[in-house]
């Protein structure tokens, strides 16, 4: 978990790198703001971008095969 004065941190941090790498944002936290509230936002635990309320999207792995929608038909993929 995140709280917002951490994500500006981590982003003022990420701006000053020599590396200048595109982050994929493929490790999130939960984001809260400083009186202990959630945002409802997922962030980047490497660059600190807001990913939005879903944080994630599915990515084509070759070890682990995509969610079947028949398997989990509640889910909307």
């Amino acid at each position: 978990m995140m709280t917002l004065n951490q994500v500006a941190a981590l982003q003022l941090k990420w701006k000053q790198r020599a590396d200048r790498t595109a982050c994929k944002h493929l490790r999130q936290e939960l984001e809260w703001d400083e009186q202990g509230y959630l945002t409802g936002d997922y962030v980047c635990i490497l660059c600190g971008k807001s990913c939005g309320p879903r944080g994630f999207s599915l990515v084509a792995s070759p070890t682990v095969p995509a969610p079947s929608t028949a398997r989990y038909p509640h889910c909307d993929y």
